[in-house]
């Protein structure tokens, strides 16, 4: 899947994306057995910035993983390289980016813990 919009500088937006999920490809991968994604973004040409998310299903080993993603962002060239957005879903990954930013919450991150109060009772 792509956006229908095409970029301005196709050869530097295509590095900025390749340069993002590279990154994105092995800290989804090192995820544990229940979670394996990671997002981020990166600085792109023309003041763009791109977001992209990368995901395993979490019964690959982190080999498989990094093969199954390296393996979806090698169609970019096929689908994508000129949109300012896209998606290649395989079966056991997937990977998405945009110039907007389609999550609300950096997925990779969980939220920090409740800080524990203390109660001090004052006589």
């Amino acid at each position: 899947m792509y956006s229908l919009t095409n970029v301005s500088d196709e050869n530097g937006f295509k590095r900025s994306v390749t340069k993002l999920l590279d990154s994105l490809q092995d800290k989804a991968a090192a995820g544990d057995s229940r979670r394996k994604y990671a997002t981020g973004k990166i600085s792109a040409p023309n003041f763009q910035t791109i977001y992209a998310l990368s995901q395993c299903t979490p019964d690959l080993s982190q080999t498989d993983c990094s093969y199954c993603l390296r393996n979806a962002s090698a169609r970019i060239g096929q689908c994508c390289q000129e949109s300012q957005g896209g998606r290649v879903i395989y079966p056991s990954c997937n990977f998405r980016y945009e110039i907007n930013q389609f999550y609300e919450i950096p997925i990779g991150e969980d939220p920090s813990p409740p800080k524990v109060i203390r109660l001090i009772r004052v006589k």
